[in-house]
This record gives C-alpha cells, structure tokens and sequence, in this order.
C-alpha cells in the first residue's frame, strides 16, 4: 500500500532560488497593492487604515526597486508577470491576483513600471487614480493617462493595452477551462464586494450580482464540467466568499437537473450566493476558530440566518431575487424537520430554494472542514453521511438527484487505480458515473513527472476491458496532497 508520495529533494541553484524569491516578493506586491486600492475605494489618504496599507505597499516596491532597478507588473493573456516571472498565486492569493489582472482589463493598460526614487507622495496620487478611474467613459486609457500625467508622478507610468491579446480560444478545452476560472473568480470579487457592504451595513447593490450570475448560468450551459470543477478548491483564505460562490454554482446545477427555467436560475443562483451573508456580521475569529466551539459561540453562529435577513432588508428597493433571497437566508439551517435553526413553532414546508440550498451548503461545508466537520471529509464520506440524515435533515428526491448530479467519484475524489496508480478525478461522465476523467498523479511507486490526464472509458483493444479501473478512494489529507493545484 502507498503510504506517501515521494518528492524528490534538490539542492536550489542560485539562480533558482532568486527566482523563487523574487516570485514571493511578486505576489506580496500584487495582493498589498490590491488592498491598498481597494482600501482607497473606502477611505481618504489620511485615514489611519490607508496609511498602513500604503506605507506596506510603498516598502514592498522599494524593496523592488532596491534588488533591480526598475521593474514593471504586466498582464498577459490573463496571467501576471513581474518582469518576465509568471506570478503563479496559491489560492489565498488569487482573488487579489484577478482583480489587478480585471483592473488592467477594465483601464485597458498592461503594464506599470516602477522605477526609483519612488516616493509616498506619487504612489498615494498613483493609487487613488486607480482606485477612482472611469472604466465605463469612451477612452479609460485615455482619460488615467491624462490623470497620470497632470499630477506629480515621474516614477510611475502606464503602457497602453493591446487590442485582444488577452483573449484566449475558447473553442479550445484550456480556453474553456481559462473562460471557467474567469466566471469564478469574477462572481468571487463580486460576492466579496457585496458582503462588505453588508458587513459596514451599506445598502447591497445587487446589479453586479445578478449580471455574474447570469454569466455563471451561460457557463453552466456551455460547460458545466469546467465550472464545477472548480467547486473542488477549497484552500481559500476567503472561505465564506468561496463557499458562498460554490453553493451558488452547485444550485444552479441542481436546478437544472430539476427543469427549473433560466429566470427561476437567476433567483436560486441569487439565493444561494447570499444565503450566508448574515455571517459577515459576526466576529472573523469566530468564524476562523480551528477548534470546536464553545455553547456560548454556537449561540451567536445561530444568529446568521436572522442578521442576512436583516442585511437584505437593508436594501433600498426590495425585488423578487431579495424576497426569496431572505426566505433561503433564513430555512436554510432549519433543517427538513424544523429540528435546526432559528428556532420556529410554524411547521410549514420548506422552500424548493431551502431545501436545495441546504444539501449543497452541508456538502461543501463538509468537504471544506468547516462547521460540520473540522477535519475535511472525502466527497464520498459526505455524501455517505448525508444519505443518513435523508427525510430529517435533507429532502431524500432532491439528496438523490445530487449524488446522481456529482456522480459515484465527485470532482477533487482521490482514488487508487487497478493499476496502481494514485489519481484526482476532474470531471464527472453522466454517460459512465465509475469512469470519470481523471488526473494521475502518481505511478504505482508514487512517482510521476508529469501530470497526466486519462479518459476512464477506454478499452484495452485485445480483452474488450477498461485499461483503467477505480478500486476505491482514498484521504488525500493521509498521503500529504494538495487536491486544488491539480485541479486549478
């Protein structure tokens, strides 16, 4: 039995290990400059908050600037580079990474040079042009350009975007696999946006949540496979965002394999995105508690369900997407048998959205080690434990269209093959639910130098059988896997 992978041990040269640091320095740059963006958005430059983000970006390129001279941030094809170094962000970092990347889109610029001396005085006029540009007038570029250059800024500059070389083939299954990741982690920002505004209790603005959701829907249709997928990683930083992203994705799923039409999609995907968006009201550390918690802490958790009420009440106008939005916010902990939270004495039946919402936020809060289980479960030990909580905790016809919906070996399952092989399986067959696409990952001696994914379907020619078989699947957590780098 494989008991660990084994990773073959190299002394860095020192070019490598230049190169390593100068990636890490990449990404501490991109995420600080970011936050301090997204932080002038809010406050002026005087504001005490400003001033340490600023103050922390300001070293981080001085610290640039001081190794090598002049340096510029570039946008390519969707990725950032840091001169000519791909920065590749662990999954902390990447909602940072795409909304520098989706700035650059929006101002229709592709690079930024910092050169010395660099000085607070420019970088603050710097930021809060960026953070207050006009990407909807005629000529964004234009108009930060002329920003840029009747203010006192020498050491920073911008270099026009050119025309469609950010675009990718999507016809293509890596640019279906990109155009997946950009409505992920689009709806992402946007989720996280939204919540902010109801944890500093601003009126929600529901626009851009609506739009990404419909974009989710289109993704769906075209490819729900890719976008599922990405439901699997579950190493975020920003966990109630991603979470609420996941439930959303996984609903909509479900509601078309329920005939729901695509204006009934549109609520659902609302519903589920801000079904938790109570818990932003509550303390982060709270919420980010490695252990088990208290009785007096499980009191406050359960007070979510009425503070995302209360948060979507706050909204100006109230719709049809807010009304049903606050119905799931509220059932979706009461549990089938109102045996949940908050407590009730009305014994009606749950809503459709409830009870859809309710099996997908339990199945990624499993499989995520949060709440329900500390330690992530396998897809498979969720489902298995769901399937005993059907007709109390889960509405069983719906459970069962789920489970059917994830197939036997759901996406980000880790499994041992007949072969030996140790594999992550990347997207389910509804054709063949025991031959899913997988990634393998490892040869029967735990060895592999290359990532290669194989198609469970195919036939040795000679027997008429499967070359390929699953035997069972196995903890990733034991054999010390990363299941989301394969997966991303």
């Amino acid at each position: 039995m494989v008991s660990e992978i084994p990773v073959k041990s190299r002394e860095p040269d020192k070019t490598a290990l230049q190169k390593r640091q100068l990636l890490e320095k990449g990404k501490s740059l991109v995420s600080q400059l970011c936050a301090t963006i997204r932080t002038a958005q809010i406050y002026d430059r005087s504001n005490s908050v400003y001033v340490r983000q600023a103050e922390s970006l300001l070293g981080l390129i001085q610290g640039l600037l001081e190794g090598t001279g002049e340096f510029l941030l570039k946008s390519k094809e969707g990725y950032l580079f840091l001169n000519d170094t791909r920065l590749r962000f662990s999954f902390d970092g990447y909602v940072a990474g795409k909304f520098i990347v989706e700035m650059f889109r929006k101002l229709q610029f592709e690079c930024i040079f910092f050169s010395p001396p660099l000085i607070r005085e420019e970088l603050d006029e710097f930021v809060f042009i960026l953070a207050h540009a006009d990407a909807e007038g005629e000529d964004p570029f234009e108009n930060l350009q002329k920003r840029v250059a009747s203010s006192n800024i020498e050491h920073l500059r911008v270099e026009k975007f050119a025309p469609g070389s950010d675009l990718g083939d999507e016809s293509e299954p890596e640019g279906q696999k990109k155009q997946a990741k950009k409505r992920f982690f689009k709806t992402l920002l946007v989720a996280q946006e939204t919540m902010e505004s109801a944890k500093s209790k601003r009126s929600i603005n529901t626009v851009k949540s609506k739009r990404a959701i419909q974009f989710l829907i289109d993704q769906l249709i075209k490819d729900e496979g890719k976008l599922m997928s990405l439901t699997a990683i579950k190493s975020f930083d920003e966990y109630t965002f991603a979470h609420s992203v996941n439930v959303c994705i996984l609903s909509v799923a479900l509601g078309t394999r329920l005939g729901l039409s695509k204006g009934e999609l549109s609520e659902l995907g609302f519903a589920a995105l801000f079904h938790d968006v109570g818990k932003v009201r509550l303390p982060i550390e709270l919420l980010n508690k490695p252990g088990e918690l208290t009785e007096e802490e499980w009191v406050e958790v359960k007070k979510h369900p009425i503070f995302g009420v209360k948060a979507l009440l706050s909204r100006r106008s109230i719709d049809r997407f807010c009304t049903r939005a606050m119905v799931v916010s509220f059932e979706h902990h009461l549990k089938l048998d109102h045996t949940g939270y908050p407590e009730t004495s009305a014994q009606r039946d749950l809503d459709l959205f409830s009870r859809i919402v309710t099996i997908v936020d339990v199945y990624d809060s499993m499989t995520s080690g949060r709440v329900y289980a500390r330690t992530p479960l396998t897809p498979d030990e969720a489902l298995r434990r769901m399937l005993q909580k059907q007709g109390k905790s889960f509405d069983a016809a719906l459970l069962k269209v789920f489970i059917n919906m994830l197939g036997i070996y759901p996406v980000g399952s880790v499994v041992i093959l007949d072969t030996g092989e140790i594999g992550v399986v990347m997207e389910a067959n509804p054709a063949e639910l025991s031959c899913p696409e997988v990634a393998i990952i490892a040869d029967r001696f735990g060895k592999r130098e290359k990532v290669e994914t194989v198609d469970l379907t195919k036939l040795d020619e000679k027997t008429g059988k499967h070359t390929r078989t699953i035997l069972r699947t196995i903890d990733p957590h034991g054999y010390k896997l990363e299941v989301a780098r394969y997966i991303y």
